[in-house]
């Protein structure tokens, strides 16, 4: 009896285990738990010791509980990469890398430091993409809204009347009329249908074998395609660089960079890349530079980031080229967002009372008309 007890109590362990490595955290999370790691270990505290002072000081129950399991990790005498590799949903490729590379050195809190600076870098980019869209989706969310309320309860009632005055409608009230029936007596399979087109977007999304054919179509969307594009040439320069400059070969710098991407279109291409420079063959050339300089596009490669790599192969100086240009890229977002706030709000707004006056005049007319009879 007793074995099975203690056979039961180890199972049970084992699923709490599991359970605390699939733990999710936020980007901010993620960053406020580096940050005090870094700052922790530059002071010469002791790793665990480090961990033991976070653990202590946070009140969330989610994070203590990541905090204590590290520990127990630690006493263990686990390195702190297998730790944070049990963690897949926290740490990616590009995390695991760095810190395996400065372990190697000492200089742990140089590698927290960097991982931190690299996570903050995507929030932002992120936060801005976000924040250049948000406005006109609500927006756009609110006026739908308020345009199916309007063809579901408003426009039957105005029917109604119509019906008792026997009025001859024009064609544009008639054809709203007949939008407003469609919406009633289909308004529980819209409803259905909509969920359903969510939910298989989603899976469209997120599955292995379809994201890829998703990461391509993102890229060919009309206006957004640029700041989408930048900001994944951004993070692909800059982790880049960092690696390159954190003494990783290229073809594994090329390899993690491509995977933290989280874009398979992107990670496919520079598969092939890294297949080429295998093959020993320069890295700008992998990026198609000839074909460029006779005057083709090259739509995953500009001709800047191929000309960057095609002067490192004379200069040796990637990892320096590669933050600068970068930089340029983030630039880029920020006047590319400011452009779009500036020019998609009042699209949105216009195209939005285009709709609202055409039901108002749809409404109208019949009146208009009643106004002549008389």
């Amino acid at each position: 009896m007793k074995e099975y007890l203690d056979k039961i109590k180890w199972l049970l362990a084992q699923n709490t285990n599991k359970a605390n490595y699939n733990i999710k955290i936020s980007s901010k999370e993620k960053i406020s738990l580096l940050e005090q790691l870094s700052n922790l270990l530059n002071s010469w505290i002791p790793l665990i010791n480090s961990f033991k002072i976070i653990m202590y000081q946070t009140r969330d129950k989610k994070m203590k509980l990541l905090y204590k399991t590290m520990v127990e990790n630690l006493n263990k005498w686990d390195s702190l990469k297998d730790i944070f590799s049990k963690y897949k949903n926290i740490f990616n490729i590009f995390d695991l890398s760095i810190i395996e590379m400065w372990e190697l050195t000492w200089k742990l809190w140089d590698s927290i430091e960097t991982i931190k600076i690299k996570e903050e870098k995507s929030k932002e980019l992120k936060s801005k993409i976000i924040g250049a869209l948000i406005y006109p989706m609500v927006i756009i969310a609110l006026s739908i809204g308020m345009i199916l309320v309007f063809m579901i309860y408003v426009i039957p009632k105005i029917t109604d009347m119509y019906k008792d005055a026997k009025v001859n409608l024009p064609q544009l009230t008639q054809t709203v009329i007949d939008i407003s029936n469609f919406l009633q007596r289909n308004v529980f399979e819209i409803i259905i249908s909509f969920i359903l087109f969510i939910v298989i977007f989603i899976t469209f999304k997120n599955h292995k074998k379809t994201k890829i054919y998703f990461d391509k179509a993102i890229l060919h969307l009309p206006i957004f395609w640029p700041l989408i594009q930048k900001k994944i040439l951004s993070l692909f320069t800059s982790s880049l660089a960092i690696l390159l400059n954190s003494w990783v070969i290229i073809n594994k710098s090329l390899e993690i960079s491509s995977r933290a991407l989280d874009n398979d279109y992107y990670e496919k291409a520079l598969k092939k890349v890294i297949k080429d420079v295998s093959m020993w063959k320069t890295l700008s050339s992998c990026m198609w530079i000839d074909e460029i300089q006779t005057g083709k596009q090259n739509f995953l490669f500009p001709i800047e980031l191929a000309s960057v790599v095609k002067i490192w192969e004379e200069t040796w100086k990637l990892s320096y080229l590669l933050k600068r240009i970068s930089w340029k890229y983030t630039k880029e977002i920020d006047e590319l967002v400011k452009w779009m706030q500036t020019a998609i709000e009042p699209i949105v707004i216009v195209v939005v009372w285009w709709i609202i006056w055409t039901l108002i005049m749809a409404i109208m007319l019949p009146f208009f008309n009643m106004v002549n009879v008389i």
